[in-house]
């Protein structure tokens, strides 16, 4: 069918990043084309690391059935970690290109939602997101001194928007889960007694293939964000950066689409792929749990959604950036903060010694006296 095959087509941009991302590139474009070339930047080169906060969203953990974009939709106490190595290098006093190194830590449960369909699906994952970036920055404001000069703390501030690319590698894994492994083995659609099953360790969920599609472990993702920056005596660089990742991928959590066929499961992938019970339901308000179930599962008859397949998952991060100016690297300091008087070194002149009177070189013929 041509809808599966578009869905199986996963490079794509929901409408909404799609229109945003449109928006940022234009404005990028024209602070470009306006930029005075001739300016020189106030550093050439530095190095350092980032490290903050993660937050996700996606298909799992949200407020409501159908996911809400940005603020609405995130689970703040489900907050992780994010740390990036980088380096910076400026092109201009209004452009710089930065790459960088990471990793960002995503995490989020349904049972942690206050909607009752999502909490009686269940399904949870973590995924460790590793990055390698390739970021513009275009300078808003600046202003290299904001001390007085007679200060022995010497602090210069700029603000920069930036957008770039993102090669994205990860692997959303999860746990199982006891409520559900008992309801599938007293159903009879898993053979493995629950006391047998480990329910400490993390599954790989991409090789289980939990749905009726399969994914890779790459993807591209498009980010964009504002920052600030203070230098401090013209050695370091301390700044707070807020980046939003919109990614061409829906399964950073492994939630997407439909639910995969049972038949080509083994009791774990089973267990991963459906982690809901009627327990789980009756303790999500849920009056008629076990009929409630059946939008839950796989079916014959129908495709029961497992995900929404019209929006890719995104995630940001907020983190303080810390990095080093490579000393002498700059005509702008150099020009403007450490210029020296040159001392000008007069020649000496060499006078002759002035001939006194009667000298035996005076002419010859002239009257002595």
């Amino acid at each position: 069918m041509w809808i599966r095959a578009y869905l199986a087509f996963h490079l794509y941009l929901a409408t909404m990043q799609f229109n945003l991302l449109k928006s940022l590139m234009f404005a990028g474009a024209l602070a470009l084309a306006i930029a005075p070339l001739t300016g020189v930047a106030q550093y050439a080169l530095d190095y350092g690391f980032a490290i903050g906060t993660a937050n996700y969203l996606g298909d799992i953990g949200g407020d409501q059935l159908i996911r809400q974009d940005f603020a609405a939709d995130l689970h703040y106490g489900q907050t992780k970690l994010s740390s990036h190595v980088f380096a910076r290098y400026r092109i201009n006093s209004t452009f710089a290109i930065k790459g960088q190194l990471g990793t960002v830590y995503l995490e989020d449960f349904d049972n942690l939602s206050t909607n009752p369909a999502r909490r009686t699906r269940n399904a949870h994952f973590r995924n460790y997101v590793n990055e390698l970036s390739l970021r513009g920055e275009v300078n808003i404001f600046s202003r290299p001194m904001i001390t007085r000069y007679t200060s022995k703390l010497r602090v210069g501030v700029n603000t920069y928007a930036m957008l770039g690319v993102t090669g994205i590698f990860h692997n959303p894994q999860a746990q199982l889960n006891r409520d559900a492994a008992e309801y599938h083995y007293a159903q009879g659609n898993i053979t493995t007694n629950p006391s047998q099953l480990n329910y400490d360790r993390w599954y790989d969920l991409r090789e289980v293939g939990t749905e009726k599609l399969t994914y890779g472990s790459a993807a591209l993702g498009f980010p964009l964000g504002l920052g600030a920056s203070f230098m401090v005596n013209y050695q370091f660089r301390v700044g707070l950066e807020f980046v939003w990742n919109l990614t061409l991928t829906d399964y950073l959590d492994d939630v997407s689409y439909t639910y995969a066929d049972p038949s080509g499961l083994d009791d774990i992938g089973l267990i991963l792929s459906q982690p809901s019970s009627s327990v789980i339901a009756e303790a999500a308000g849920i009056e008629d749990a076990e009929g409630y179930m059946a939008n839950f599962r796989w079916s014959e008859g129908y495709e029961s959604p497992r995900g929404n397949p019209d929006k890719n998952d995104t995630y940001g991060t907020l983190q303080v950036t810390v990095s080093k100016v490579v000393m002498g690297s700059s005509n702008f300091r150099r020009n403007n903060y450490y210029n020296k008087r040159k001392t000008v070194k007069r020649k000496t002149v060499k006078r002759k010694p002035s001939r006194k009177p009667g000298s035996s070189r005076m002419g010859r013929g002239r009257a002595k006296f």
